[in-house]
């Protein structure tokens, strides 16, 4: 029964990976090429993340797009992941379903082009791919109470819901009503949003069909305590077939484990990956070729909090305290073209983080342990957290052991002339 309910309420389905990090003390910072490396030149996909909130004025022209893409080209990339719904709910796409962006707390910008069109115009030209990102559950600006979410009744009731510090369920808060988070986001528990998000992805993929591919980001709840409307528990009473009495049931009050809790996990993951799962067949049903993109924070063993089993179904974790038997079934590695691997970690070498899985290092000797080769895996980078050296040897080792890259974000790297550095790192690798 419990199967039949998924599959017709939410048609739930996917693949996934693995808890154990193990560390490996090579200080070597010369790494191999593989046997089957050509020693002459490794071209693998290079991008640059271009976020929209950061750059709403900077990208206000044609000439300004142009002038930057001709410097991500002269730079070494050969591919740009463009932010085109962010988290306040906006599109900066031609869209019949959302209202343009061109406002952004005190920034206005108006333009009379389409500008995810016209980035596909240029990057065609300088044989450029786009990859175009959108904030999945993200449909509101809390700081300024900005955005669909606040626009319209039909999302009353339909957003994530925090259990409050002190895990007091009478307390309840709406994510709309916080100031400190990064967007306020839809519940994807619901079916009613998922649709909603599905047509806003399948209306990207139809209308651009020069896009290389689409990337989820903010594709899961926002945090470990998110998820208490009374919408959502009765969709966990139906998901798992066990009654919630109290919702300190799934979290304690003193903010223990509830006996409820590894079911909880569990059905907060499935909702993610179902959610992956019909956007893929709907973008495949669409375009085969258009790839399906997520990116994730590279830590595996925090990602349960947040619903993002980004690992393959072959992967199987100790159950342990979080993990009911078949937490495997939640992963969706299979339902992805690429998996865009956070590696934000300060430490680029595992020498320099010994006793942590905290290093661009350690996460990009390891994921394999939980993807399986079910999708092709980019190390990505924050590019202000290092100096030169620290951002060469981390562009190197995201190059050397996976399939990619991409650097995280315009702004940085424009703001401290990262450039040059970036360059010299792609021909470090590309000899």
């Amino acid at each position: 029964m419990r199967k039949y309910l998924l599959m017709f309420a939410l048609g739930w389905l996917t693949a996934c990976h693995s808890d154990g990090t193990t560390l490996d003390n090579n200080d070597e910072k010369e790494i191999p090429l593989s046997p089957n490396e050509s020693e002459e030149k490794i071209n693998k996909p290079k991008g640059i993340w271009i976020d929209a909130h950061a750059n709403l004025s900077r990208f206000a022209t044609k000439d300004a797009i142009t002038s930057y893409l001709e410097k991500i080209k002269d730079t070494g990339f050969n591919e740009i992941y463009l932010d085109v719904k962010p988290g306040i709910g906006y599109a900066l796409y031609d869209s019949d379903i959302l209202a343009p962006l061109t406002k952004w707390g005190d920034e206005i910008v108006n333009r009379d082009f389409d500008y995810l069109g016209f980035w596909l115009e240029e990057a065609e030209r300088l044989d450029i791919d786009v990859i175009a990102t959108i904030s999945a559950m993200g449909y509101g600006y809390t700081k300024g109470k900005e955005g669909p979410i606040y626009e319209d009744s039909r999302w009353d009731g339909k957003t994530q819901v925090m259990l409050p510090e002190n895990n007091d369920p009478t307390q309840l808060v709406d994510i709309r009503d916080q100031e400190d988070v990064d967007a306020a986001m839809l519940n994807p528990c619901l079916p009613e949003v998922q649709e909603f998000v599905i047509s806003i992805v399948e209306e990207i993929v139809t209308k651009y069909p020069k896009l290389k591919g689409i990337s989820l980001d903010y594709c899961r709840w926002y945090g470990g305590n998110y998820g208490f409307s009374d919408a959502t528990i009765r969709a966990f009473e139906t998901y798992s077939g066990k009654s919630v009495t109290n919702k300190n049931d799934i979290i304690t009050a003193s903010g223990g484990i509830g006996t409820l809790y590894k079911d909880w996990i569990e059905f907060r993951s499935m909702c993610i990956t179902n959610l992956i799962t019909n956007i893929r067949s709907k973008v495949k049903t669409i375009n085969p070729d258009m790839e399906i993109q997520l990116w994730a924070s590279a830590d595996w063993g925090s990602r349960y909090s947040v619903g993002q089993n980004w690992a393959s179904k072959k992967y199987i974790p100790d159950p342990g305290i979080r993990y009911t038997e078949k937490y495997n079934e939640t992963g969706f590695a299979n339902q992805l073209d690429v998996f865009v691997l956070g590696a934000y970690a300060e430490a680029v070498w595992i020498k320099d983080n010994p006793n942590s899985v905290w290093s661009v290092e350690n996460f990009v000797n390891t994921y394999d342990d939980y993807i399986k080769g079910d999708c092709k895996v980019y190390g990505s980078i924050q590019s202000y957290q290092y100096n030169s050296t620290g951002l060469s040897d981390a562009i190197y080792l995201c190059m050397k052991r996976t399939d990619g890259l991409m650097i995280f974000e315009i702004s940085h790297v424009i703001n401290n002339n990262s450039w040059a550095d970036i360059k010299e790192a792609i021909k470090r690798i590309e000899k």
